[in-house]
């Protein structure tokens, strides 16, 4: 009987390997089919009146949505079934519980997908049929927005008086005003091309309007028209070539300003810059964009371009312009104006500067008859400024710049709205979750490039296009840039279209009560459980469990005995599951959710801020995981399955961690690693990360040991071009007191991708400045006694932005920062240097620096004067220090804070 039942298991698993070599070059040619219709499907609303307008369109966009998500999963599906095909008969059993997938059910899958795509190929023909006639009105929506804003214009003095200068100087040919939608770009254009002073430079000016849909031929004939209003002939009678060849001319005889107002794209450049001569000549061009771009793409031979990014008004111009606004609209007479004061004063913080906001609030108050309903207005302030600009004009003037992105940048805005609780989103993080929902393409740059590295240039891109701010890292190591952040009303227009689209579903339990936003028909899920408990109704319906693609559970408050929702015990149903964060989730008082190892789709999981005692071993079987983020709050304990993951790129140990059983972890054949950080080389093998050949960061600590240094600057030396290694390195109770200890620290800090060192220990004497790696971008050193003066080599290294001196690292009386030297120095920490009695600064020197700590250096006695003519220093403190140094800086106070210095802090 045992030898029929294996006959019979046998003859099983031969069927299924013939069921699924059956007929995979049919099913890639019909996948291959879908993917081109999906390049017909409509694209994301268009048109920004009709985005706030159309129920059909927006119902329309949700089905196109969700057949793009079907057909990802679709996708993956045979992508794992092509990649187990090899070891079915081992794996079948193991795995029937987690991959029950069959090529005739992917087939039917596909099937109906392509009649879906079909017949929403026929609903947006029969839309865009109905809808042609009134394309064109959102290309005037901005326009007329800032005839609004030029009519009550308020601040902007010093501006204006700048570009007014650059306008007049002879070697700038191209002078660009770019900023968000609504920021008042036309509108200080306007003032430019009336201002009395420019128009006398100049024998003639233009204005033309370069809308999205413009015609070069429309442009020509207004520019003709207006630089030549002597022609008395028929316009349309002359060819666009013979039109554009006139413009030029015009320009090259006579001294023009031409300005093209809310210039899109630099296609449109390239359609225009046959009408604008590139030599000599005294003509200028003003440019105003929302796209940072555009303007550097105008090139003028043997000339210069000025680029000025429009700010948001100051707190007092916001409340100046909403006052202004409010006297000359026909509003009633309240008798007491205190009440329109104080609102003034309120209105910068709700629509952040923004003018068009003001304006637009200004007009939704106009409809307020009486004092009582003003008060009421005030006590909400923010929630009716929110009212207001969803029935007016502003989130259209916005989505412009939204309706401009191409299809690829869409999705990655959307997602900003979603992550921005703070003030600011986490770059790296954003990156990552970008990869995981397979948003970022290498079609556009090559192969070469790694992903994060294109991730970086889409949030470049935005911020090019005044739709995000940024902020770089100060040492840069995974990625150049540390943060971003959607202005309160870009991160409005995210929310808005995200739900039109069906982008996101928010579940917050923060104020006690649920709190639901988002369709149900989402495939991402957001929930905060603050304050959750089993009463309130939640639950996850089983259509949805299977289509979602992206979970984020968190508390904000980090509560320690936090309720779980009985609906997600289990993750076992969500098989579709790209993205599963938790943040700030207490594991230790809450079970970690069921199933987390049968989640076959996943890439990314993340840990991170959470408190979790021991990671499950069951990790181990995510074989497409990409990214692995375990930077928990406490210690720790890893079992030895990393090595399982052979698709990892990107792995964040914690920062203190225990293996369990095995003495060190294995990270062998993890040959796709990109980024490790918090790496213990006592509790890994340096040695394992000698294959890894794509990795392109790599953060890691030692104590003491010679060899495993002697190991790191094996690896350190590997990498090179694309993938170039970036190394930040802690090397704790380093003595270097042989010569076999001094000549492997000159290698290690000779090394070209050391980026950042953080050293232990007694060194003596520091290398010669070309000895030390000119990529150091932050050193720290502690105890090293040196004797000589350390400022003296490392102010000559040419990245280096951040130093910190501590613990008797100098032991000599005297420093000295000589002129020009730390061109790059943006933080100094001098601490518990307990010899030093005299710090020089030349004039000239660390002219970057934003930030000084001075701690616990006893025998200091001066500050130097020097300081004042630091421009950038933002933020200076002091600590412990003695009597006399306290009164120095007193002293020294005074005029720095005629420079703006915002911080200045004294303690005892």
């Amino acid at each position: 009987m045992a030898d029929a039942a294996v006959s019979f298991l046998l003859e099983l698993l031969r069927q299924k390997a013939r069921e699924l070599s059956r007929s995979p070059n049919e099913v890639a040619g019909k996948i291959g089919r879908i993917e081109d219709l999906l390049k017909m499907l409509p694209s994301p609303v268009n048109n920004s009146r009709d985005r706030l307008t159309s129920e059909y369109r927006v119902s329309l966009q949700r089905d196109t949505n969700a057949i793009i998500y079907r057909f990802a999963i679709v996708k993956e599906n045979f992508g794992i079934v092509v990649a187990t095909q090899g070891g079915w008969f081992l794996r079948f059993f193991k795995k029937l519980v987690c991959v029950r997938i069959d090529l005739r059910e992917i087939y039917s899958e596909i099937i109906e997908i392509e009649n879906e795509i079909y017949h929403l190929l026929e609903i947006d023909k029969e839309l865009s049929r109905r809808n042609g006639a009134g394309q064109e009105e959102s290309s005037r929506v901005e326009y007329l927005s800032s005839r609004t804003i030029y009519e009550d214009f308020v601040g902007m003095a010093d501006e204006i008086n700048e570009l007014r200068s650059y306008i007049m100087k002879p070697e700038y040919r191209a002078i660009g005003i770019c900023g968000m939608g609504g920021l008042g770009k036309t509108a200080v254009a306007k003032r430019l091309f009336n201002d009395h002073q420019i128009k006398n430079h100049f024998d003639a000016v233009a204005w033309v309007h370069v809308s999205q849909d413009f015609q070069p031929i429309m442009i020509f004939e207004g520019l003709y028209m207006q630089l030549y209003p002597r022609y008395r002939g028929r316009i349309s009678d002359i060819d666009e070539a013979e039109l554009s060849q006139r413009v030029y001319r015009i320009q090259q005889e006579s001294r023009c300003l031409i300005v093209l107002d809310a210039m899109w794209s630099s296609d449109a450049w390239e359609s225009l810059r046959i009408a604008f001569p590139s030599g000599e000549t005294g003509s200028k061009i003003l440019i105003t964009t929302r796209v940072k771009h555009v303007v550097e793409t105008v090139e003028i031979v043997a000339a210069r371009r000025y680029i000025h990014k429009l700010r948001c008004l100051t707190p007092d111009e916001s409340s100046e312009l909403f006052l202004k606004r409010v006297l000359s609209t026909a509003v009633p007479d309240l008798g007491d104006n205190r009440i329109v004061e104080e609102m003034g004063k309120d209105m910068g913080k709700c629509c952040e500067g923004l003018p068009s906001a003001i304006l637009e609030f200004v007009g939704f108050m106009a409809t307020k008859h009486s004092l009582e309903e003003w008060v009421e207005v005030h006590k909400k302030l923010q929630s009716f400024v929110r009212r207001s600009l969803e029935l007016g004009a502003t989130l259209q003037i916005l989505a412009l710049s939204y309706d401009n992105l191409p299809h690829f940048l869409r999705p990655c805005f959307l997602y900003l709205g979603y992550l921005q609780e703070n003030s600011r989103i986490e770059a790296e993080k954003l990156y990552l979750l970008w990869l995981a929902e397979g948003f970022i393409s290498l079609e556009d740059n090559g192969k070469d490039e790694i992903l994060l590295n294109a991730a970086e240039r889409y949030l470049d891109d935005l911020e090019q296009r005044s739709m995000i701010e940024v902020h770089e890292e100060e040492v840069p190591t995974v990625t150049r840039l540390n943060s971003c952040r959607l202005s309160e009303l870009m991160r409005e227009l995210s929310l808005a279209i995200g739900k039109d689209d069906g982008f996101f579903k928010v579940v917050d339990f923060g104020c006690g009560t649920q709190q639901a936003t988002g369709s149900s028909s989402s495939c991402r899920l957001s929930i905060n459980l603050d304050k959750y408990e089993h009463k309130y109704v939640f639950e996850v319906k089983t259509d949805e469990e299977e289509k979602m693609r992206c979970l984020l559970i968190y508390a904000k408050e980090n509560q320690k005995k936090l309720v779980w929702p009985r609906s997600l015990s289990s993750l076992v149903k969500f098989q579709s599951l790209r993205v599963l964060d938790f943040m700030g989730i207490p594991f230790q008082e809450t079970k970690l959710p069921k199933g987390i190892g049968l989640l076959v789709h996943l890439r990314y999981l993340s840990f991170k801020g959470c408190n979790l005692p021991k990671l499950p071993s069951s990790v181990g079987k995510l074989k497409f995981l990409c990214v692995l983020d375990l930077r928990v709050t406490k210690k720790m304990i890893i079992p030895d399955v990393l090595w399982k993951l052979k698709k990892l790129k990107h792995l964040y140990f914690p920062s203190t961690f225990e293996t369990d059983g095995a003495p060190k972890l294995r990270l062998d054949g993890l040959l796709e690693l990109e980024t490790v950080t918090n790496l213990d080389v006592n509790m890994c093998n340096v040695s394992d990360l000698l294959q890894c050949y794509n990795l392109c960061y790599l953060a890691l600590s030692i104590t003491e040991s010679l060899e495993e240094i002697e190991r790191v600057v094996e690896r350190m030396n590997m990498n090179s071009g694309v993938h170039f290694l970036r190394t930040s390195l802690e090397v704790r109770e380093f003595d270097c007191y042989t010569e076999e200890r001094i000549s492997v620290l000159r290698q290690l800090i000779g090394c070209h991708s050391l980026i950042v060192l953080c050293l232990g220990g007694h060194i003596g004497r520091l290398p010669l400045h070309d000895e030390i790696s000119s990529n150091l971008a932050k050193i720290v050193l502690i105890r090293s006694e040196l004797m000589e003066d350390p400022m003296t080599t490392l102010e000559r290294l040419p990245n280096l932005r951040v130093l910190e001196l501590d613990v008797d690292a100098f032991k000599g009386k005297e420093m000295t920062c000589s002129a020009s030297g730390f061109t790059e120095l943006r933080r100094l920490k001098l601490s518990n240097l307990r010899y030093l009695e005299k710090w020089i600064v030349k004039d000239g020197a660390m002219l970057r620096l934003s930030t000084l700590t001075i701690v616990n250096c006893e025998k200091l006695i001066m500050l130097p004067e020097e300081l004042q003519f630091v421009h950038h220093l933002q933020q200076m403190t002091v600590s412990g220090m003695h009597k006399k140094f306290k009164d120095s800086i007193r002293m020294v106070k005074g005029m720095v804070e005629n420079q703006h210095v915002p911080s200045i802090t004294i303690e005892d």
